[in-house]
């Protein structure tokens, strides 16, 4: 049986390495501050810098995308 804390764990470590593959940071924050919404609209985004090769020349784009509040899981099929 695999506990929590093992689902935990290896979760975070995959979810490390995908971050780390795009060199991606992630960030959840609430996007009306200061309105009447504040802290009932916390949004989860991403952020990828833009890569160059040797010779300065980019060969991917930043981007910087909204995940929103629920991402949910994909069915299988």
């Amino acid at each position: 049986m695999t506990t929590k804390e093992q689902i935990e764990q290896n979760f975070k470590a995959d979810f490390q390495a995908l971050l780390d593959k795009y060199n991606a940071t992630i960030e959840a924050d609430d996007h009306f501050q200061g309105y009447a919404e504040c802290g009932e609209d916390i949004q989860v985004c991403v952020y990828i810098p833009g890569a160059f090769d040797k010779d300065g020349e980019i060969i991917q784009e930043t981007a910087d995308f909204n995940l929103g509040r629920y991402l949910p899981p994909t069915k299988k099929v």
